[in-house]
């Protein structure tokens, strides 16, 4: 008795083409899309479906074979961009919901969403450097190149989705993390602007920006609206971060910082509904933006008098918040906390540099600008024991340190220059640290 041949497909099905894996090829459904219940898709056949009758291609369609075209140009696989982006950038902007994506992902091969295609390479963008061997990516010649036309064709992309694609949280998620690749660049107006532009995509998509409390939600959909919530936040927390750095701070926000009672953002790994509430890194940084966004009304205010009140007071606010920080974090190491911790000595920088700008020239004020000299001496020290700690970081790990680190240490030179403290070990140490990082990101600005 002759054994029956097993049928097989000429080529490898469209899942298993796009995670660049190896597919066997059997029919009506290979091993891998059958094992996790998939949809199985061979080229100009699909055996497990109906006959199909190709569609005329629309604007949409070539959107998205663009964005998987420009994908492939990163050299990296999905699964790797997966490892990369979570492992690094995820822990200080955690928008994205890891057990929603790694779902939707699996089925990306053969059901490949535009929206969903650009999330991706957004994510292609922020960990295309990073080497998880512990090699970066050489700073050759061209490379430079290399990366400035991976981000202008990845712009471009994204402007066209605005007129083909329906408002979606994976859209929206995609320009935040455009907007955190230009801020990490060292293009902070840019960062701004994209933000900005995001967040109004938020309001006019009806992203939720609080969590429903009823308990009868599934796990699924209680998954999205964290999700959702966390997208928000991380709207907030960038716009105010990327305003700290521009010229004129006077600028309206496009997203509203809620009111004190409103949720703060859950924490990836406890984002389960028993779980309980706990204030993580991410909830720290929203904290750290609240107060921030005190720093930036104060600074804009017109009555003088008033102004110097209201910032004297922020000033302990975000002292006293900074030494819980530091507690929490277990002192001065360089943890999860890292971001929040980055963003309110960057508040703090902000006020004493303007307290200080005042004193200027008046000798009623000695005893402030005694007091901001002294601010700024501290945080200077600290961000200069957090570039030591992070000298002989290896390559590996770069990723774990928040794209904010530059613009502290950048903070912190200025500061020295200031008090003409520059040519010291402390400014060599913080140089040094600010190469590593430029190094990974390629930072547009220069130092004093």
């Amino acid at each position: 008795m002759v054994a029956a041949s097993i049928s097989k497909a000429a080529s490898v099905c469209a899942t298993c083409k796009a995670r660049k894996k190896r597919c066997d090829k059997s029919l009506p459904c290979c091993g891998y899309c059958a094992h996790r219940g998939l949809v199985c898709r061979y080229q100009n056949t699909s055996p497990n479906l109906p006959p199909h009758t190709p569609d005329t291609p629309t604007s949409a369609s070539r959107l998205c074979t663009e964005t998987q075209r420009l994908l492939e140009t990163t050299g990296l696989y999905l699964d790797e961009i997966s490892v990369r982006y979570f492992q690094g950038i995820h822990a200080f902007v955690p928008i994205i919901s890891r057990p929603r994506f790694h779902a939707r992902l699996l089925s990306f091969g053969a059901d490949p969403q535009p929206a969903f295609a650009l999330l991706l390479l957004c994510m292609g963008l922020l960990t295309k450097s990073a080497d998880p061997l512990g090699q970066l990516s050489p700073q050759r010649p061209h490379h430079t190149a290399e990366k400035m036309t991976l981000y202008v064709a990845t712009k471009s992309l994204m402007a066209q989705a605005h007129a083909l694609l329906p408002l979606t949280t994976h859209l929206i998620q995609a320009g935040v993390l455009l907007a955190v690749y230009e801020y990490a660049l060292g293009y902070p107006e840019r960062a701004f602007v994209t933000i900005g532009t995001y967040a109004r995509m938020a309001y006019a998509a009806g992203i939720r920006s609080t969590p429903c409390v009823c308990t009868s939600t599934t796990r699924t959909d209680w998954l999205a609206e964290q999700e959702e919530n966390n997208t928000w936040w991380g709207i907030r927390i960038c716009e105010r971060t990327f305003l700290c750095e521009l010229a004129v701070l006077n600028q309206p926000l496009a997203s509203v910082m809620p009111a004190g009672d409103v949720h703060l953002p859950r924490e990836s790994h406890t984002l389960d509904q028993d779980s309980p509430t706990v204030i993580g890194g991410f909830g720290r940084a929203a904290q750290a933006a609240w107060l921030l966004e005190d720093v930036l009304r104060g600074l804009c205010s017109a009555d003088v008098d008033r102004q110097r009140a209201r910032l004297v007071e922020c000033d302990r606010t975000l002292q006293s918040f900074l030494a819980t920080l530091m507690q929490q974090n277990g002192g001065g190491s360089w943890g999860e906390f890292c971001g929040a911790i980055a963003l309110t000595i960057r508040a703090l920088f902000l006020l004493h540099t303007h307290l200080l700008a005042r004193c200027v020239g008046t000798s009623s004020d000695d005893t402030q600008s005694a007091v901001s000299h002294l601010a700024l001496d501290t945080v200077t020290k600290m961000v200069v024991d957090i570039a030591a700690t992070r000298e002989h970081l290896p390559d590996s790990q770069i990723d774990h340190l928040p794209p904010s680190c530059m613009y502290i240490i950048r903070a912190a030179l200025r500061h020295l220059h200031d008090v003409d403290d520059h040519g010291t070990t402390a400014d060599a140490q913080l140089r040094t640290t600010l190469r590593k990082l430029e190094g990974r990101w390629g930072g547009g600005c220069s130092v004093v």
